[in-house]
């Protein structure tokens, strides 16, 4: 019986028996439509998981591998391979009844490299709220109390109707909080997954994407993580999905050195890779709302075709029917990789999107 040789999808990590294919091969992925090159080492003992290829960031070019000479010296050596860095340590989850100052844990909504974000209760005015506690392993680090004040006092300026507001702000021992207002809908990813949103309903979340963003821009806040994970869908009722933005300036919070923590390493999925700008994978304390810009692209492109614009990709429009060809300069332009040739706000861009679908009716 054939050995399985496993190895996971880069972008969502569903799993692979790759012991049928040869080592270069690039392989489709059934569940997200990402294709990754195969890393075959007859080394590897039966079972054992073989490391991902990282994907081609989002609007960069495929690279070609270079003709090796017919003939190497027997002297020079293969590099050795690039070890994966290690995980952030996984934390311990609060107990249902713990209190955080006013506020009484209920139980965890989500789990991030970040921190974990619980479902809670504010207990003088007894309204449901979300607390993120943040990583344990980041409030140790130089500086990150005075940035984590500094970043929420900014953040609860923020008022607007498509992003998330945030409330307070604590700690309680070692554990630091943010409390946000809770948002009992999904994240834009799980209906992205689910396939079932019209080129009508992903045009109306892209502008509210956009005025959420644009809006944060005008009070001088980069989000730097903007992804469909950090877009939150508000029921309103009577049919009306509202967007909202989360866990803006969180990305600044823990560059606490302007060192950007853990950037390329285990703090950052691929997923968020292929949302960024290429500056900030360079220099992420550097980077201005155009930054923003490139990874709003990427999300209208994701909502527009169902697929990211990772290697050499087509415009909008040639991918996926329907799309109005109108919007294709308006995305590939915010997907440019020299941030001095993307749109100069998120503004502009809203206005262009407003006029195609005026247009249309």
């Amino acid at each position: 019986m054939r050995a399985q040789v496993v190895q996971h999808c880069p972008i969502c990590q569903a799993k692979y028996d790759v012991g049928i294919y040869v080592s270069g091969q690039r392989v489709k992925c059934r569940r997200c439509g990402n294709k990754f090159e195969v890393q075959r080492n007859d080394s590897l003992r039966p079972g054992q998981v073989a490391r991902p290829a990282e994907p081609t960031p989002a609007g960069a070019a495929q690279a070609q591998p270079e003709a090796k000479p017919a003939r190497v010296r027997a002297a020079v050596q293969e590099p050795e391979p690039r070890r994966a860095p290690a995980r952030p340590p996984v934390e311990k989850e609060l107990p249902a009844g713990t209190r955080l100052a006013g506020y009484e844990i209920d139980r965890v909504l989500g789990r991030g490299a970040m921190g974990t974000v619980y479902k809670a209760r504010q207990i003088s005015l007894e309204r449901d709220v979300a607390v993120k506690v943040m990583a344990g392993d980041l409030v140790g680090q130089n500086e990150f109390v005075l940035r984590f004040r500094r970043e929420a006092a900014a953040l609860a300026q923020l008022s607007h109707t498509n992003v998330v507001s945030i409330i307070d702000q604590g700690n309680v021992g070692s554990n630091w909080y943010f409390v946000m207002e809770y948002v009992a809908g999904p994240t834009l990813r799980r209906e992205l997954n689910k396939h079932s949103l019209s080129l009508s309903q992903s045009l109306d979340y892209g502008v509210q994407i956009g005025r959420g963003l644009a809006y944060a821009h005008s009070k001088s806040v980069v989000h730097r993580d903007l992804k469909p994970e950090n877009v939150l869908l508000a029921d309103e009722g009577g049919g009306a999905i509202v967007a909202k933005i989360c866990d803006f300036g969180l990305a600044d919070i823990i560059n606490c050195d302007r060192s950007y923590v853990n950037l390329t390493g285990s703090r950052i999925s691929m997923g968020t890779v292929n949302y960024m700008a290429p500056e900030q994978r360079q220099n992420a304390g550097g980077v201005d709302q155009r930054a923003d810009v490139f990874s709003y692209g990427v999300v209208l492109y994701e909502l527009l075709t169902g697929e990211l614009p990772v290697g050499r990709f087509p415009a909008p429009s040639e991918r996926k029917a329907g799309v109005d060809r109108r919007l294709d300069a308006l995305i590939m332009k915010a997907l440019e990789q020299d941030h001095r040739r993307r749109h100069h706000s998120v503004r502009d861009m809203v206005d262009q999107i407003e006029h195609v679908r005026r247009a249309a009716v």
